[in-house]
């Protein structure tokens, strides 16, 4: 709007501005229909070209000064008594704009509705550059270029196999945990007798020199160190195991060429070392009073209750084993157009999470960025993945006529939960979110997709592997 056409208005709340979105509100109705010249291209472009019949132009003008003269006041006339070629002389520019958007807008509208064709990205638009010089005699054609959604042919996932790891509760696996239970109650008591071995608290001063000269960090005294956990150079565990306590021992530590202390890079530093005390853990007895300790009444009933969850456990690291094994081979079975554009972001957002991750490890730039081809490697993996399968998901709810209810909703709220009740109702408000559910329904349905999947593919068992074992007993320990 120029400022002589925001001059005509009276200094009130009521614009004319106002007035339009009051009128867009109601809807819009075609003299004559828009028509729509729809061309699919590859990678999920497609180009519409739009022409608008004139009449439609002639009506929402019409309509527009009509507004503008309810909703401004024109100074010598009455509200609404304004003629309407003085409308036209002030306010012309804004009233074309306003209808040449109006129309597109409706156009768009009717496009999605009734030709199915929905933008996935930015709509590119041709021919709408100069909207306030609107002809007013002629149709309004126009161009609209955007992405489309990717396409998925689903593979037979009634023919996917997948495997099975045989596995059934042995008494060791009881022992190893109840074990670890018993290491998380040990105490460390003084050792009155015998050398420092691995698993024992050594209480130390240590005192380090280069040349003979102390560096920072050099020193410490009564520093407790626990052999094993390898925080020390191997030389210095190594003069430590065997020593009794009131002993002195030292040990030469070389510094590697890329330590990230300049300053002490490629030199080596000259320790001494002395055992002040040696402290060995004690593991409480494996017997009733310990079991009451742990929420249990007797020992028996603590190694029934660790059965169960080790069983449960192992059932719910098989159910997601299962669910990503199908899905790596749906995705990997199945064909896909995808968009350009979407592909893209899936791609940059796994490599931003990469890198974001990496720094939040404290990996150095300088090494992110040497790393910088095998980071965009693994991104373009993930990413391909990643979209691959929003895809399937989709697909298969489609096939399956998967949805997420309201009871689903719940049941998800009480997962997260764990039981507690109070928490339960703060994960109802909580998925109630409009961000949080949206993200939640995805999930919900990527669960309900996955295990209809599962459900239908046949399950072959095989043999209990030795790297699976280590993943089960890593998710007891926690």
């Amino acid at each position: 709007m120029t400022e002589n056409e925001k001059d005509t208005l009276e200094e009130s709340p009521e614009n004319t501005e106002e007035a339009v979105e009051t009128a867009d509100e109601e809807g819009f109705e075609w003299k004559e229909p828009p028509a729509f010249d729809i061309n699919h291209k590859e990678d999920c472009l497609c180009e519409v070209k739009i022409t608008i019949p004139v009449a439609n132009i002639t009506s929402a003008l019409n309509d527009v000064y009509e507004e503008m003269n309810d909703g401004v006041q024109v100074p010598g006339f009455r509200r609404g008594k304004a003629p309407r070629k003085l409308l036209e002389k002030r306010l012309g520019k804004y009233a074309r704009s306003t209808v040449a958007e109006r129309l597109a807008e409706a156009a768009s509208q009717k496009l999605v509705r009734e030709q199915h064709v929905k933008p996935i990205s930015k709509v590119e638009v041709e021919g709408l550059e100069d909207t306030e010089n609107l002809p007013e005699d002629k149709d309004l054609v126009y161009t609209v270029r955007f992405e489309t959604a990717g396409k998925c042919e689903l593979a037979d996932y009634t023919a996917i196999e997948l495997e099975k790891p045989e596995f059934q509760v042995e008494q060791d696996d009881i022992d190893k945990t109840i074990e670890n239970m018993r290491l998380r109650f040990g105490r460390y008591e003084p050792l009155t007798e015998g050398a420092a071995q691995d698993g024992d608290q050594v209480i130390i001063d240590f005192e380090g020199t280069i040349g003979g000269e102390p560096f920072e960090g050099n020193s410490a005294e009564n520093y407790p160190y626990i052999l094993g956990t390898h925080r020390f150079h191997e030389n210095m565990e190594t003069a430590m195991k065997g020593a009794t306590a009131g002993t002195e021992t030292q040990a030469e530590v070389p510094f590697p060429e890329d330590y990230p202390e300049k300053s002490l890079a490629g030199k080596t530093a000259d320790f001494k070392i002395k055992i002040n005390e040696i402290k060995r853990r004690v593991l409480p007895e494996l017997n009733d009073e310990f079991a009451k300790k742990v929420g249990h009444e007797t020992v028996a009933e603590l190694q029934e209750s660790v059965r169960q969850r080790i069983g449960e456990s192992t059932d719910s690291h098989m159910k997601e084993m299962l669910r990503d094994q199908a899905l790596k081979k749906l995705v990997d079975a199945s064909t896909f157009v995808l968009p350009k554009g979407q592909t893209r972001q899936f791609i940059e957002g796994e490599y931003n999470s990469i890198v974001e991750r990496m720094a939040q490890q404290h990996v150095p730039g300088d090494e992110i960025e040497a790393k910088k081809d095998e980071i965009d490697k693994a991104a373009e993996e993930r990413g391909l993945f990643a979209i691959k399968s929003m895809y399937v998901i989709n697909a298969v709810c489609e096939k399956e006529g998967i949805e997420v209810t309201e009871e689903d909703f719940e049941t998800y709220a009480r997962h997260l939960a764990s039981g507690d009740e109070q928490q339960f109702e703060l994960m109802k408000q909580y998925l109630a979110e409009e961000d949080v559910r949206s993200a939640s329904a995805y999930r919900i349905l990527t669960d309900k997709a996955m295990d209809a999947i599962v459900a239908k593919a046949s399950i072959k068992l095989v043999p209990f592997a030795p790297d699976t074992e280590e993943e089960k007993e890593g998710s007891q320990d926690a």
